[in-house]
């Protein structure tokens, strides 16, 4: 989006301020001025390039026309700019505090040392994880009774990364492993069976498979390392501890009649939700001393989630540990309010910024976007203007065999060398599928010469349609290739370059709905630019004209 191009301090240092080119201010829209101040830095960059200063100073004044006209139409109360400013403003506040209350922690040499001697053993288990108790004993049953527990992880594990594994997890040194598995690792023995435990969301068991021993490299070699794990360890441990505590000191309690209500709600694959009622939205799902979380802003936190993150918005026990995971979230930016860093300048500047992104984001959905009207023959006018920048590349098409081992290459050679057709020994040979064109058994896609491996290119793309080569990709595997057809280069289709043309003609499209909306709207709110300020970038830094001029003097 145009608007928004521009680095995010200028965002920041744009404020409700005094009038026309007071106290610094080089723009002022409305209420709002950026100061020249806060600019310099960046405009410094383009110092000399003229183009570049007047397309960045043009981008500003865009952006804050922009948010005038948000303003005025309410959208910086839009409920969902709301939401998002808030999630954003947690997001920032709630690191800076556990930044805070984290870097308080220390570690003493004596722990350090104290780790080191412990070190010179190998572990190599198997984990499984589960939410269901149940399952999880009659999974311990089946693994007394002499099962592997890497079957059940592989069959019935909850963790996919773990799933992938089948459990197994082989450590140079088991007091380097994870914190749940630690304590059940110390005294563990080859051939252990340790019991179901706890762990977020679940319960967790362990096989130990071998346990060896090594020695250790010397402690002033190794400390910085041991060093470093257990200062993460022992962040994470006051981390987990800080959480309970504040969980427990704000009483946090949640609402199970609105999550049954969202688990009634969800789809059938446990991912999305139906609609809900406006009166359902304002239901209060999870309530701590000085805040709650409503309905709406628990499911749509939850549909904003990245889609690599697992949700189950149909399991109650799921979606209570997460509305409490963002009541510990919303607390975590209390305590971080209470201790004044959202007052501190640069998460200031940092948190209006990120508010006036999510004004902006509206606006280009509500205002702009729809402004964006293509037509098949604009669109064809893109086209017709941008094809010869992007020829369709000279191709080629082979007919193509694995061969799998040596005696399968030595049997394609020879057939070569007396003039046999190898392809009518295909029941002799593999395919090989990776290029092969749908449908095909033998005939490749188009190839390009880039999507051909550098060192055989010119031994496929010298052929002559009927000549063969043989490709070696190991020393006992290869490629046979028979040049099929050659594919000159020629004039895109649209078909070809669909996707550049449709980019290409939205870029245009927006560039046009931008600029006119900034025409109309400086009619309306008259902005204020200092241009004398944004000219003197026009000029190169005196610096680089005395190094131009002694340059061109020594070639003299």
């Amino acid at each position: 989006m145009l608007f928004l191009a521009g680095s995010a301090i200028l965002l920041s240092a744009c404020e409700t301020g005094p009038e026309n080119g007071a106290d610094g201010a080089v723009i002022v829209i409305g209420e709002r001025s950026v100061y020249r101040e806060n600019i310099n830095e960046s405009f410094e960059r383009y110092r000399g390039d003229t183009l570049s200063v007047d397309v960045f100073k043009d981008n500003i004044i865009a952006r804050e026309l922009f948010i005038a006209h948000a303003v005025e139409l309410g959208l910086d109360s839009d409920r969902e700019v709301v939401r998002l400013t808030h999630e954003r403003y947690r997001e920032i506040l709630q690191g800076e505090w556990i930044s805070v209350v984290l870097d308080q922690v220390e570690l003493s040499d004596e722990a350090v040392r104290d780790f080191w001697e412990k070190m010179g053993t190998g572990v190599s288990y198997t984990c499984f994880y589960h939410e269901d108790s149940l399952l999880v004993d009659s999974v311990l049953a089946m693994v007394r009774a002499g099962e592997h527990l890497s079957r059940f992880t592989a069959e019935l594990g909850m963790d996919d990364v773990i799933r992938q594994t089948n459990g197994r997890i082989t450590l140079d040194e088991r007091c380097f492993c994870n914190v749940m598995d630690f304590e059940h690792l110390i005294a563990a023995e080859a051939g252990d069976i340790i019991d179901p435990f706890p762990v977020p969301l679940g319960w967790r068991m362990l096989q130990i498979d071998s346990i060896w021993t090594y020695t250790t490299e010397p402690f002033e070699s190794d400390s910085q390392r041991i060093a470093s794990m257990l200062l993460a360890r022992s962040r994470e441990s006051r981390k987990i501890f800080l959480e309970d505590s504040l969980k427990t000191a704000y009483n946090v309690q949640v609402n199970l009649d609105v999550l049954n209500l969202i688990a009634a709600n969800a789809d059938d694959q446990g991912v999305m939700f139906g609609i809900f009622q406006p009166e359902e939205e304002n239901l209060v799902v999870v309530s701590w001393n000085g805040g709650s979380r409503t309905l709406f802003s628990v499911t749509e936190n939850i549909l904003g989630l990245p889609g690599y993150l697992p949700r189950y918005t149909d399991d109650i026990k799921w979606l209570d540990d997460y509305a409490i995971r963002l009541a510990l979230f919303d607390i975590e930016m209390q305590e971080a309010i209470l201790l004044g860093l959202d007052t501190i300048p640069q998460i200031a500047h940092r948190l209006d910024g990120k508010h006036w992104e999510a004004v902006l984001d509206k606006y280009y959905e509500m205002v702009i976007s729809v402004r964006i009207v293509s037509d098949s023959a604009s669109i064809n006018d893109v086209y017709l203007d941008i094809r010869d920048n992007y020829p369709v590349q000279e191709s080629r098409v082979f007919n193509v065999l694995y061969l799998e081992n040596t005696d399968r290459m030595e049997a394609a050679e020879a057939m070569m060398i007396s003039g046999n057709d190898v392809l009518a020994a295909i029941d002799q040979f593999e395919t090989f599928p990776p290029i092969l064109a749908e449908g095909e058994e033998t005939i490749t896609i188009p190839l390009q010469r880039p999507m051909i491996p550098e060192k055989d290119r010119d031994a496929l793309f010298n052929l002559i349609p009927g000549e063969e080569a043989v490709i070696i990709l190991s020393d006992s595997t290869g490629l046979w290739f028979r040049l099929d057809k050659i594919n000159e280069e020629r004039t895109a289709l649209f078909d070809d370059i669909r996707e550049r043309v449709v980019a290409e003609a939205n870029q245009r499209f927006e560039t046009e709905v931008i600029e006119a909306l900034v025409d109309s709207l400086s009619a309306v709110y008259h902005p204020y630019v200092d241009e004398e300020y944004f000219k003197e970038f026009y000029i190169p830094v005196e610096a680089d004209s005395v190094s131009s001029t002694d340059s061109s003097l020594e070639v003299i």
